[in-house]
C-alpha cells in the first residue's frame, strides 16, 4: 500500500487576501495559532494539595504578523492602519492561504474582523543589496483552518 504524497513544501510561499484589497503574496507569517486560557482553582483538593486544580477556560487566538516585500501594498494596508488613529476601526476578513513549490493551495487560515494593530519596517538593506521588508500585526477575533 502506497503512502499519500506530502507536499514539498520547502519553497512554498503564503498569499494574503483582505477584504477590499488586492491579493498579496507573503515572505512569511507567525502567529496563527490557537490557545486556551488555564483556570487554576488551588482550593479545589483540599488542604493537602500540592497543585493547583486545572481547568479549560476561554479561547484566545493569537495576533498575526503578515511579513511581504511588496512595499505598495503594504502602503495600502498602512492607510488602514491610519484610520485607527482617527478613532475608526474598520475590521474586515481576511484569509491567508499557505501553498507549496507548485503554487498549489495546500492549507487556508480565515481570520475574523481583523484590523492592523502594528506596522514595521522590519529590515533595510544597506548598500542597496537585499529587500526591505514590512511587518503588519493583525489583531482577530477568530481564526478556523481549512486543508485543501
Amino acid at each position: 500500500m502506497a503512502l499519500p504524497r506530502m507536499p514539498d513544501l520547502s519553497t512554498g510561499n503564503f498569499l494574503v487576501q483582505i477584504d477590499g484589497y488586492e491579493v498579496m503574496s507573503l515572505s512569511a507569517v507567525t502567529g496563527l495559532g490557537f490557545e486556551v486560557q488555564v483556570l487554576e482553582d488551588p482550593e479545589s483538593r483540599g488542604s493537602g494539595a500540592q497543585a493547583a486544580h486545572r481547568a479549560p477556560g476561554v479561547n484566545k487566538v493569537t495576533t498575526v504578523t503578515l511579513s511581504t516585500m511588496e512595499l505598495e501594498k503594504a502602503a495600502i494596508l498602512g492607510v488602514w492602519r491610519n484610520e485607527i488613529e482617527n478613532g475608526q476601526v474598520t475590521r474586515k476578513n481576511a484569509s491567508v492561504i499557505m501553498r507549496d513549490s507548485a503554487s498549489a493551495p495546500v492549507m487556508q487560515f480565515d481570520l475574523v474582523e481583523a484590523w492592523p494593530s502594528a506596522i514595521a519596517i522590519n529590515s533595510v538593506p544597506q548598500a542597496g543589496e537585499g529587500w526591505i521588508q514590512i511587518d503588519v500585526t493583525l489583531v482577530h477575533e477568530g481564526l478556523s483552518r481549512k486543508v485543501f
